[in-house]
Formats: structure tokens, C-alpha cells, sequence
């Protein structure tokens, strides 16, 4: 009984044995078609209801040859041997021996093959020398088609384990591209939450302090307002660039260029001199070919630095602060960012969030970063990469 075209015992559907049994029932109307034409000599038998039963027997079993191909070299073996001692008519009916030989050797293995084909072998030279006496030329007739027909499965059953190989192959090289895929993904998302965080908080903590200087000065100093409202104006503009540059990299259109372009070391000088604007007293040392420096530790440099002088602003004020970018002779990058602020928080390393994505930032890139109080008050962050020192 089957149920939705599958056996109920879990076995293949029922449509899959059509193929063996169309081809079994062929080989067997050919086997009896075929060998009742051909005329018996003197020393053979003519066929008879034994003989047809053979015949039947022998292609009928043929049904199995890809599901049991061992029942069906042994049953044919069988059928052959007992066609032999009966002195039945030559005929196609051996072609079904090497036929499942061959099914052994292409379903199984070696092994099996070359095992069955010394038995099919020795059964049937065993039988003929008993029968008919020696013939050498018929036992070597026996060997040479045994051992074509083992070297056929093999050789296809070689090439069905290289193309499996190839496939399995190709799934994993699919997965491994389809997980390298995401980790790009999530990667561009982080450097793109960085940005954000770094370009957002240097330009809302300027805001911030010329805000508060705009305030407290409007009545005493008028002409400090302006000042004040223009570097807030360039601030909230370069923000407001960055973030333009940034959506520009999301969108999915590739005639939407990024506004703003990714800082480097280059940037560090006008980014120092908006600190100043902002009140922060800084000083800048830069020493070596920063325009030899790779893109990416350029980038990272640059928001090191943005997010310490950020930090020094937010929690310590406008205090002496010092910045220095040092390339050495072999491309090491040293960048050093130091204030003397006085306060017990945070000064330039921020919070524990600031700190952790500078330090991302430079492993990432391949660098090593620190940061730490200084002795009497003040706080220095120190990144480097390469043959910096």
C-alpha cells in the first residue's frame, strides 16, 4: 500500500521502480526473443519450460540492480550456472552476468567488484570445465569480460564521486561567500556607526561650548556672539556633510555621490584649528610624510583624535592640550593626544564607550592603542601602527 505515492514502509515511491521495471522487462522479452532464434547444436539442448524459466529468471532480476545489486549477481550467477550444466543454447542470457557485475561495481566498491567477479568467474569456469571439459579460450572469455565490466562501474562510479565532490564544493564555497557577505555587512554597519558617533558628538560638544560662550558673553561682549554663531554654523555644516556622505554610502544608487569625504591625517590640522575656534587651547606637532600613510589607519588616526579632543572639551574644559602625529622612516604611525585637566573624570579617553571604540578603531587596522591618566592630572590616549614608537 502506498500513501501520497510513497510506501508506507518508507521506501521510495512508487514511481521510481517504473525505470527498472521497463528496462527489466525489455532485457527479458530480448532474452527470450533473441535465444528462442538461434538453433541448438549438436551438443546443446533446445530450450524448454526449464529453460524460458531461466531466461525469465535471469532478466526479471535485472529489476534490482540499482537498489540490490549483490542479490542480483548472485541470483544470475545462479541462473547462469544451472544454464551451463543443462547445455541450453548460447545466447544473450550471459550478457545479464556482467551486466550485474557491473552494477556491483558502480553501486558499491572495488572490493565488492573484484569479490563478485572471481565468483562469477570461478562458478562459471568451475561448471563449463565440468560440463564441457577445459576450453581455455572460453575461461578466458569469462575473465576478460568480468574484468571489463568491473573496470566500467568503476571508472563511473569514480566520476560520480567527483561530480558529488564538485557539488558539495560549490554549496560550501556558496556558503562561505553568502557568510563573508554578512560580515562585510556588519562590519560597513559598525564603521558606519562609528562615523556617526565620532562626527555627531565633536560637532554637538563645539555647539555646545559656543553656545555656552555665546550666552554668557551676549551682554559684556556682543562681538563674541558672532564669532561664537559662525563656528557653530561650520560645525553644525560639517556634521550635517558627514551625514550626507554617510546616507549617500546606504542608498542603493550609484549617481548619488558622497559629499563628504572620509578624513585622514590630512584633516587632523583643520580639525584642530576648529578646537582652537571652540576655545580649546591645542598645540600640534606633525612629523613624517603623513600623505604616505594608508587610507584606512589615516581614517582611523583622525577619529582617534576627533573623539579625544571631543572628550577633552566635554569633561575637562578648555584646558592645554596637545596633539602629535608621528610618521616614522618604515610607515609607523604614532598618534598621541594629551591634556592636563585637572578634573577626577573622564578628559579625553570620555567613557568607557569612548575609550573601547577608539581601541576598535586602531586593533581593527592592525594597531595597538592605550589610554590612561597622567601622573598629577591629565589624560593621554597613544595609538600606534606599524614601526611607530
Amino acid at each position: 500500500m502506498t500513501v501520497g505515492g510513497r510506501s508506507q514502509q518508507g521506501g521510495p515511491p512508487t514511481w521510481a521502480w517504473w525505470p527498472d521495471v521497463a528496462a527489466a522487462a525489455l532485457a527479458t522479452v530480448f532474452l527470450v526473443l533473441v535465444t528462442g532464434q538461434i538453433e541448438p547444436s549438436a551438443q546443446e539442448q533446445p530450450l524448454d519450460a526449464f529453460g524460458y524459466t531461466l531466461l525469465v529468471a535471469a532478466g526479471a532480476s535485472l529489476t534490482l540492480c540499482r537498489r540490490r545489486p549483490v542479490a542480483v549477481l548472485t541470483v544470475v550467477t545462479v541462473v547462469l550456472a544451472a544454464y551451463v550444466t543443462r547445455r541450453y543454447t548460447g545466447g544473450p542470457v550471459f550478457l545479464t552476468g556482467w551486466i550485474a557485475l557491473f552494477a556491483v561495481s558502480w553501486q558499491m566498491n572495488r572490493r565488492s567488484a573484484v569479490v563478485g567477479a572471481v565468483m562469477l568467474t570461478g562458478v562459471l569456469s568451475g561448471v563449463s570445465t565440468l560440463v564441457e571439459g577445459g576450453a581455455l579460450l572460453l575461461h578466458l572469455v569469462f575473465v576478460g569480460w568480468s574484468a571489463a565490466a568491473v573496470a566500467l562501474g568503476d571508472a563511473l562510479r569514480n566520476r560520480r564521486s567527483y561530480l558529488r565532490a564538485l557539488e558539495h564544493h560549490a554549496r560550501d564555497l556558496e556558503r562561505t561567500r553568502g557568510e563573508e557577505a554578512r560580515r562585510h555587512v556588519a562590519e560597513e554597519r559598525l564603521r558606519i556607526a562609528r562615523d556617526l558617533h565620532d562626527g555627531v558628538a565633536h560637532a554637538m560638544a563645539t555647539i555646545n561650548v559656543q553656545a555656552g560662550v555665546a550666552a554668557h558673553v551676549a551682554e559684556r561682549r556682543p562681538e563674541a556672539v558672532t564669532e561664537a554663531l559662525v563656528a557653530i554654523q561650520r560645525a553644525s555644516r560639517d556634521v550635517l556633510d558627514e551625514l550626507a556622505g554617510l546616507l549617500g554610502v546606504l542608498r542603493d544608487d550609484d549617481d548619488v555621490p558622497a559629499r563628504a569625504p572620509t578624513p585622514g591625517l590630512e584633516q587632523i590640522t583643520p580639525l584642530v584649528a576648529s578646537m582652537r575656534e571652540a576655545h580649546l587651547p591645542v598645540s600640534l606637532l606633525v612629523e613624517g610624510a603623513t600623505e604616505e600613510v594608508p587610507k584606512p589607519i589615516g581614517t582611523a588616526a583622525y577619529r582617534i583624535v576627533q573623539e579625544s579632543l571631543t572628550n577633552v572639551l566635554r569633561h575637562a574644559g578648555p584646558v592645554a592640550t596637545s596633539v602629535a602625529v608621528r610618521v616614522g622612516a618604515e610607515g609607523g604611525v604614532v598618534v598621541e593626544v594629551s591634556d592636563e585637566g585637572r578634573s577626577a573624570g573622564e578628559a579625553a579617553g570620555g567613557g568607557g564607550v569612548g575609550v573601547r571604540g577608539m581601541r576598535e578603531r586602531a586593533e581593527s587596522t592592525g594597531g595597538t592603542f592605550q589610554a590612561g591618566h597622567r601622573p598629577g592630572g591629565g589624560f593621554t590616549v597613544w595609538a600606534s601602527w606599524g614601526g611607530g614608537t
